[in-house]
């Protein structure tokens, strides 16, 4: 009886530890799920610990192709890399910036309300520079310092003088493709003092705003700038393809690839651009001290390579580093004035022309050769190897195309801003890739995740496997049944996943919890963006898509809302599914009051309830 006892009172613990441990887990796998403060770093630690394969550098080759495996003799390897691609300026020949209208952005107010706005924001789950005074210590003695480094930020502005240690940088490497051998296959990303990127942050605003209000940075960019995004470039430029091949005319895209394009921007030609664009005074001798004397060295996993002076460029990582490069090559339009359409992302550009005859074909070439001779001027190169032609369209005669004296290689798909573009201008190639990037996280989850709960693994599909169904999702919206069921099918799998559902089919799971298919989610999202290209809430002009109804001569029932759009007739499938064409019956369908609410929110509530109302789905 004795020992009876003992096994009861030992299973009924055994039994109370393992539900305590398994409530433990589920909290534990709830807060990851949830993301608090933003801090994201837990949970892809967590997944990477699950996951089989787990990235990392190397093993590297060395100069001599000897293979390379302790830390230290790899970071070494690698700054000697990442420091061979700077460039020694010649200061004796630097071209003259065509002066832009406009006001002068002199000097910058430092305030004690920006710095603390500034500190607020912060992610803590940043990594700190090598001053080692990382986001967390900043926020938790934010009353204590935020006067100190007022008056810091205050006099280094006034000055125009960088602490040393705000040149320095811990250099990571990313791994971008190819062979992991191979040290030209990473990219370097700079950890620099979170002090002076609270600095940058707020010297960035202000050169912003001002590059704003003076309308200085060309329409065709659309990387790092207020109100664009890949979705608005994407839309743009497939406008303009789409249309043309409608119309019958054989349409070439030339994809142009920058060689190491933030590395290797000479400063002093950088500084005169920024005089030009008005940037000058006590502003530009800061951010002239800023690019001076920078060092940088790689970190990897704790082991440490030699410091190697920085001779050019704008630091990728930093705060400054990117629209400093907007403004470098905020002029290469001029090149490309007499052809169809040139869009940029940042580094990423690409150009059309419709080529009906060889003098079209004669006038891209002139393109091509005009940024040639930019690129010599301005110390900068294009990476000939990469830079790819494709030729879109029936009756394309497929002119082949020389940059720099090398032929450009001819392709048939290529990826454009995570996009795969194919000369077919048909999505089933990025659909495909969509649903495999996404079938690979949806089961990273599955095997990391122990509970699959309604409020666990619901977040965790709309939060990290949804997004990449739905990016730029707009400029490539299926219109094939088998597409959209590749896609579909990923999401069938995610609402499979989920335990504790009383419906048995697909649909009814969906409406338990609150979701749509993904068809009636792209309708929903080709909606928000028409809202917000009708409205300006995105920064492009509305016309490159739309004509308003209202706009015509004749008084017909889709005239009486000013913003109903007028259809268009178009013949190619391609054009009829395409984001303008698609669009507008569904668009004109909705309640005028919905149409005119003042914000995205408001707009996105009114839908949902007039979805709602007419037989559809909220989400």
């Amino acid at each position: 009886m004795r020992g009876g006892g003992i096994t009861e009172e030992y299973l009924e613990a055994n039994k109370k530890v393992k539900n305590m441990i398994r409530n433990a887990k589920r909290r534990f796998e709830k807060k990851l799920a949830d993301g608090e403060g933003g801090n994201k770093r837990p949970f892809f630690a967590y997944i990477k610990r699950k996951t089989k394969s787990r990235p990392r550098i190397g093993p590297l080759k060395d100069k001599d192709k000897k293979v390379v495996t302790e830390d230290e003799e790899m970071a070494k390897i690698l700054n000697d890399f990442f420091s061979s691609v700077f460039t020694r300026e010649d200061l004796n020949q630097i071209p003259e910036a065509e002066e832009m209208e406009t006001d002068t952005l002199e000097e910058i107010r430092i305030t004690a309300w920006k710095v603390r706005k500034k500190i607020r924001k912060l992610s803590r789950a940043a990594a700190s520079g090598p001053d080692g005074i990382g986001p967390c210590i900043l926020q938790e003695l934010e009353n204590e310092l935020v006067e100190g480094l007022t008056l810091i930020f205050q006099r280094s502005i006034y000055a125009g003088v960088v602490p040393e240690d705000w040149r320095t940088a811990n250099v990571t490497p990313i791994f971008k493709k190819g062979s992991k051998s191979d040290p030209g296959n990473y990219r370097p990303v700079s950890l620099t003092s979170v002090c002076c990127k609270l600095l940058e942050s707020i010297l960035r605003d202000e050169m912003m705003r001002h590059l704003e209000m003076n309308k200085l940075i060309r329409q065709s960019q659309h990387g790092f700038m207020p109100r664009k995004s890949c979705g608005t470039n994407l839309l743009e430029f497939l406008e303009r393809v789409t249309r043309a091949v409608d119309e019958g005319k054989p349409y070439d895209v030339i994809f142009l690839d920058f060689a190491k394009a933030f590395d290797v921007v000479p400063r002093a030609r950088l500084l005169e651009k920024l005089k030009a664009h008005g940037i000058r005074g006590k502003l530009l001798a800061w951010i002239k001290n800023w690019l001076s004397g920078r060092k940088q060295r790689v970190v990897l996993n704790g082991k440490c390579s030699s410091w190697m002076e920085v001779l050019s460029g704008v630091p990728q990582g930093s705060v400054l580093g990117p629209i400093l490069f907007l403004i470098y090559i905020n002029d290469l339009d001029g090149a490309t004035e007499s052809i169809d359409v040139m869009r940029k992302f940042a580094d990423d550009t690409k150009l059309g022309h419709t080529v009906s005859s060889a003098k079209d074909r004669e006038e891209l070439q002139r393109t091509l050769k005009k940024l040639g001779e930019w690129a010599t001027r301005w110390g900068m190169s294009f990476n000939v190897k990469k830079c790819k032609v494709m030729h879109v369209g029936h009756n394309n005669q497929k002119f082949p195309y020389t940059m720099n004296g090398e032929q450009l290689e001819v392709t048939e798909v290529e990826k454009d801003i995570g996009v795969d573009m194919s000369n077919t201008l048909k999505p089933s190639m990025q659909c495909r890739k969509a649903a495999r990037t996404a079938q690979t996280v949806l089961s990273q989850l599955s095997r990391a995740f122990h509970y699959r709960d309604r409020h666990i693994f619901l977040r965790l599909y709309i939060q990290y496997v949804r997004p990449h169904l739905e990016y730029a999702v707009a400029a490539w919206s299926p219109w094939f049944e088998a597409d959209k069921e590749c896609l579909e099918k990923v999401q069938r799998r995610a609402v499979n996943m989920i335990t504790g559902l009383r419906a048995t089919s697909y649909e009814e799971k969906l409406s338990e919890l609150g979701l749509t298919t993904l068809v009636e989610r792209r309708n929903y999202l080709d909606m928000v963006q028409t809202y917000k290209i009708l409205h300006e809430k995105d920064n492009v002009k509305r016309s490159t898509w739309f004509e308003m109804a209202s706009d015509s001569q004749r008084a017909t029932r889709q005239a009486a809302d000013p913003l109903n759009i007028k259809p268009k007739a178009s013949k190619l499938e391609i054009r009829k599914n395409f984001f303008s064409q698609r669009v507008v019956e569904r668009w004109n369908g909705i309640p005028a009051e919905v149409k005119r609410a003042e914000t995205v929110s408001s707009f996105k509530n009114g839908h949902r309830s007039y979805l709602k109302a007419n037989g559809g789905h909220p989400f």
